[in-house]
């Protein structure tokens, strides 16, 4: 039978209204003396300790990562070199400056095209050799490792090779294209403006190439068997059959080759400054978005040799704002193609 407001229970518990109290047993006229109720916070940790385990990691990431973006976004609308005390409020004039600057769209566009080219290249050369290396083989393993060498190569030693190869007096693209007959094709590789971003096209490529391959390896071997089988059986060749079963399957990879694609080449800069410099070379024709705040922070580009480190900031605030906000809609418009295939 329930216990009535104010009558003792077994535990010597006395419930008036909301009120928990606690009479001690054999003690009669006692005071009566209110539970002690778990702080919220104390409570939430112990019933939940995998949160002592996060919390190294949460604490890092807002010292690392949030502090810094905002004030990133807190310094872009001051006038500030970079050293001495932070200039004046300036608003939205760094903004402003940019976005009517013919510097910042020419580099915008050289990393639109280096992004389209590099697409491209993913989704066919590096498909392809995906496919090739998704047989069973003795040397698979070994051209794997070959192909993905590169990325594990930091961008700096990429950019050295290179240009040491490219090199028109002591490199070896010059003389190996003459030996074998195409001589016609010596040039200065990265002084030609006609080569010059497509050279940065080609060894972007090759650092990444390898990633490309890993992700498609890892889609390729996903894809049921038995699909396959059906389509043999009901008369597709192999074109149709990668057509209609292989390559709808790999929407998860191709969305994420695409996506990381995007966000690297969009944020590169040491590769492309070690093989064309500062400034561009020849005459600002490779000049990117990364290497161009580079150079206006640390009063490098050529153009300002002045430290102008609250409209680098800028710079980079809007590349921040155009990255979230694009690769948003990349994964939704991709993310549809995944839906539609499950």
């Amino acid at each position: 039978m329930p216990h009535t407001s104010g009558q003792p229970t077994d535990s010597g518990k006395e419930r008036n209204g909301s009120t928990d109290t606690f009479r001690a047993p054999g003690i009669s006229g006692g005071e009566s003396v209110p539970l002690a109720v778990p702080h919220p916070t104390r409570h939430l940790w112990s019933r939940h300790p995998w949160l002592w385990f996060i919390l190294p990691a949460i604490i890092g990431y807002a010292i690392l990562f949030i502090y810094p973006t905002a004030r990133a976004f807190y310094l872009s609308f001051f006038d500030w070199s970079g050293v001495g005390p932070i200039g004046d409020f300036v608003g939205l004039k760094n903004f402003q400056r940019l976005l009517t600057n013919d510097r910042f769209w020419n580099a915008a566009t050289n990393s639109a095209k280096l992004f389209l080219a590099i697409f491209i290249l993913q989704n066919t050369v590096s498909l392809g050799l995906a496919l090739l290396l998704n047989r069973k083989t003795r040397m698979t393993h070994v051209y794997r490792t070959i192909i993905f060498l590169p990325v594990v190569i930091s961008a700096v030693a990429t950019g050295i090779i290179w240009v040491l190869m490219l090199d028109p007096q002591i490199g070896v693209i010059n003389p190996v294209l003459e030996d074998i007959g195409l001589g016609s094709l010596k040039r200065g590789w990265q002084s030609d403006p006609a080569w010059a971003m497509k050279t940065v096209y080609l060894v972007q490529f090759w650092q990444w190439n390898g990633m490309a391959v890993v992700l498609y390896l890892a889609g390729l071997q996903n894809v049921p068997d038995e699909l396959l089988q059906a389509a043999r059986v009901d008369g597709a060749n192999r074109f149709r059959a990668f057509r209609d079963v292989t390559f709808p399957m790999l929407a998860p990879a191709f969305t994420i080759v695409t996506v990381l694609a995007f966000i690297l080449i969009f944020r590169a800069f040491d590769l492309v400054y070690v093989l064309t410099g500062p400034q561009g070379a020849p005459g600002g024709y490779t000049h990117i978005i990364g290497v161009l705040i580079y150079g206006d922070a640390f009063g490098t580009s050529g153009f300002s040799t002045q430290p102008r480190l609250s409209y680098a900031i800028a710079e980079g605030v809007t590349l921040f704002v155009f990255l979230a906000g694009a690769s948003g809609l990349l994964i939704k418009a991709l993310g549809k193609r995944k839906e539609a295939i499950a």
